[in-house]
């Protein structure tokens, strides 16, 4: 998880947490911990989403119109270009209360 930095094997289960005693002492059970499988996954042009719900409508169904915005910029595999300057805003904040509010 690069938000908390927590390792995961790849059968899913917690192996590392930093911090992990100063932060949770002994109360961290790391078998309860561990990645939850996914009812449905589905691709849109190389992103991997999952889906916990098996009722929920496709991916691309989903996405309705976004997919229109999205598709120019990710079907291409030369990546995209910055033309100009980049955009730069000063938030006096925690970091993580705007990043997590502007991703959705």
């Amino acid at each position: 998880c690069a938000y908390h930095g927590w390792g995961f094997g790849s059968n899913g289960d917690l192996q590392s947490v930093p911090f992990e005693k100063e932060l949770y002492g002994d109360v961290l059970d790391k078998k309860c911990m561990g990645l939850k499988e996914v009812a449905r996954v589905e691709s849109f042009h190389g992103f991997i989403y999952g889906c916990f719900d098996e009722e929920a409508p496709a991916l691309e169904d989903y996405l309705g119109d976004a997919a229109w915005y999205l598709e120019p910029m990710l079907k291409y595999s030369g990546g995209l270009e910055l033309v100009g300057p980049p955009g730069k805003v000063v938030i006096k904040a925690n970091w993580k209360a705007p990043a997590e509010n502007f991703v959705g």
